[in-house]
C-alpha cells in the first residue's frame, strides 16, 4: 500500500472501532472523502486572521496578488503613499503593497498550506485493465484497487491535517511578523543616518569656513603655523568623517529601497522623516505589559509540532508493521464467441519477515521526545527572554534620556556662554567653533541613542508576540557609535 502519514495510534483506532458501529464509522469516513474532495486549504481565511491580528504591528491590508486588476489598485494606493512623507506606517503598508519578496513569502505559505491540507486526503483508486490473447481466446481484465489501511486512518489523518494547517497558520505570522520587524529596523536606521548626515555637513560646513579663516590669518601674521595646521586637521577629519556618513545613508536609504521593493523611479520619490520620533517622557512600565506566554508564535508552533508527531504517532507505528491493499477483479473472458466472466476480491498484506519496523518505530518515538523537549524549552526560554528585553529598553531609555535631558541641555549652554563671551571679544572664532563641534558630536551620540531605543523598544514587542526575531538584537548591536572624527 502506498504510505501514509496519520494520527492515530493503535489503542486509540481499537477503542474507536470497539465503541462505535462499524457501520457509523464506515460512513464517517464516506462523509470524510466526499468532503476531502472538495475542501481547501483556506488560504485567504488565513490572510483576514492576520490582518485582525492587532498584536503583529500590520498597517495596512495583507493582499497575495493573483490578478492585474489587484495589482493596479495596489499600484495606486503605492503613489498616494510615495507621494507624502514616508512614516514608519506609510513604509509598512507600501511594503505590503510592493514588496515582491513578501508576495513570495505568501505564495510559498499557500504552497505549504496546500501540502498541509492535502495530507488529510485519500490518494486516488488505482485502474488497470489489460487484454490477453491466447489463440482463439481473449481475455479482458479489469481491476480496480485501493489502500485499505490508508482509507481506515483517514479520520486520523484528517485531524492530523487540520493541526498542519494551524502549524502553518502559526508560522505565516511568525514570518509575517519577522518581515514587519525588519522592516522597521531598516525605516529607524535610514531615518536616523539622514539626520546624522545633516549633523556631518553642518559641522563640516562650520570647519570649513574655520579653516578659510585660519589660512587668511596665517598670510597676515596673526596665526602661528601650528594653529594653521590644527584648524586644517581639524578640517580633515570633518571631510573623512562626512564623507563615511553620506556612504552610511545611502546604504540604509537602499536597504529600506529594497525591503519594501521599489523601482528606481519609485525610490526617487521616498521623502523620510527629518528626525526619528521625540522621545516619550516615561518609559513603558512592565506592569502594562499584556501577554501570555502560551499565545506567543514561537511557543505555539513547538506545541503544534509535538501535538502533530503526537496525533501521527499510532497510524506510522501501523504503518511500520504491515500494510493493506484492497482491490476489485472482473474480468471477461471470449473464447470462440462464448463469452463468460470471472469475479473476485484481492488482498495483498505486506508480511514482516525480514523488516519489523523497529528502527522506524524508534526514530518516530525520538523525534516525539525530542519535540517535547523543544517544547518545554520554548516555553522556559519566553520568560526569560521577555525579562531580559524589557531591563534592555529601560537601559536604552534611561541612556536616550541621559543624553536628551542632561548631556545636550549642558552643550546648548557652553555654546550659549561661549558665543556671549565671543561676542565680548573674551574668546575667538575658533574656541567658539570648537565648542560648537563638541555639541554637534553629542547630538550625533544622541541621535545613536535615540535609535538604540527604538530598537529595544521593538525587541520588547517582539518577544512578547514570540516572532522568530533576533533581528532587532542584532541592529543593536551592529548600530552605528559614529564620533564626530576630528572634532
Amino acid at each position: 500500500m502506498r504510505s501514509v502519514a496519520g494520527s492515530i495510534t493503535l489503542e486509540k483506532m481499537a477503542k474507536r472501532l470497539s465503541r462505535t458501529d462499524m457501520h457509523k464509522y464506515l460512513f464517517k469516513i464516506a462523509v470524510i472523502l466526499l468532503i476531502s474532495g472538495c475542501s481547501s486549504h483556506k488560504f485567504d481565511e488565513n490572510l483576514s486572521k492576520l490582518n485582525e491580528n492587532d498584536k503583529l504591528g500590520i498597517v495596512g491590508q495583507i493582499t497575495n496578488i493573483t490578478n492585474e486588476s489587484q495589482r493596479d489598485a495596489l499600484n495606486e494606493r503605492a503613489l498616494t503613499l510615495l507621494n507624502s512623507e514616508l512614516g514608519q506606517d506609510e513604509a509598512i503598508e507600501l511594503m505590503l503593497v510592493k514588496s515582491p519578496d513578501f508576495q513570495s513569502l505568501l505564495f510559498e505559505h499557500r504552497s505549504r498550506l496546500a501540502v498541509a491540507a492535502q495530507k488529510g486526503r485519500i490518494s486516488n483508486p488505482v485502474f488497470s485493465f489489460e487484454r490477453m490473447v491466447k489463440g482463439n481466446e481473449t481475455e479482458y481484465g479489469r481491476f480496480i484497487s485501493f489502500g485499505l489501511l490508508e482509507l481506515l486512518t483517514l479520520p486520523a489523518r484528517q485531524d492530523t491535517s487540520k493541526i498542519s494547517v494551524e502549524l502553518g497558520q502559526a508560522n505565516l505570522g511568525a514570518e509575517v511578523f519577522e518581515k514587519v520587524n525588519d522592516l522597521r529596523v531598516a525605516w529607524y536606521e535610514a531615518t536616523a543616518s539622514a539626520k546624522r548626515l545633516q549633523l556631518y555637513e553642518d559641522a563640516f560646513t562650520a570647519l570649513s569656513a574655520n579653516a578659510e579663516l585660519a589660512k587668511r590669518m596665517k598670510k597676515t601674521g596673526n596665526m602661528t603655523t601650528t594653529d594653521r595646521i590644527r584648524q586644517q586637521l581639524l578640517l580633515s577629519g570633518a571631510t573623512v568623517a562626512l564623507a563615511e556618513a553620506r556612504m552610511k545613508n545611502i546604504s540604509a536609504r537602499e536597504a529600506l529601497i529594497r525591503k519594501i521593493g521599489l523601482t528606481n523611479d519609485e525610490a526617487d520619490l521616498i521623502d523620510l522623516p527629518e528626525t526619528l520620533p521625540e522621545l516619550s517622557q516615561y518609559p513603558i512600565s512592565i506592569e502594562d505589559l499584556s501577554y501570555e506566554i502560551n499565545s506567543r508564535l514561537d511557543v505555539k508552533a513547538a506545541r503544534l509540532e509535538y501535538e502533530l508527531l503526537l496525533e501521527g504517532i499510532g497510524v506510522d507505528q501501523l504503518n511500520s508493521y504491515t500494510d493493506l491493499e484492497f482491490g476489485y477483479r472482473n474480468d471477461r473472458i471470449d473464447h470462440d464467441g462464448s463469452i463468460s466472466n470471472k469475479k473476485g476480491y484481492e488482498l495483498e498484506v505486506k508480511i514482516p519477515i525480514f523488516d519489523w519496523g523497529d528502527l522506524q518505530r524508534d526514530m518516530v518515538q525520538s523525534e516525539l521526545l525530542a519535540k517535547q523537549q523543544m517544547y518545554k524549552s520554548t516555553v522556559l526560554a519566553a520568560a526569560s527572554e521577555i525579562r531580559e528585553s524589557y531591563q534592555g529598553y529601560r537601559t536604552a531609555f534611561d541612556v536616550a534620556k541621559h543624553h536628551n535631558d542632561q548631556i545636550i541641555p549642558m552643550y546648548e549652554t557652553l555654546l550659549d556662554e561661549a558665543t556671549y563671551n565671543y561676542n565680548g571679544m573674551i574668546i575667538g572664532v575658533f574656541e567658539l567653533v570648537q565648542v560648537g563641534q563638541e555639541k554637534s558630536s553629542a547630538e550625533i551620540k544622541a541621535i545613536d541613542a535615540l535609535q538604540n531605543l527604538y530598537l529595544a523598544e521593538l525587541k520588547l514587542k517582539s518577544v512578547l508576540v514570540g516572532g522568530r526575531m533576533g533581528l532587532a538584537s542584532k541592529a543593536i548591536s551592529e548600530a552605528p557609535a559614529m564620533e564626530a572624527k576630528g572634532h
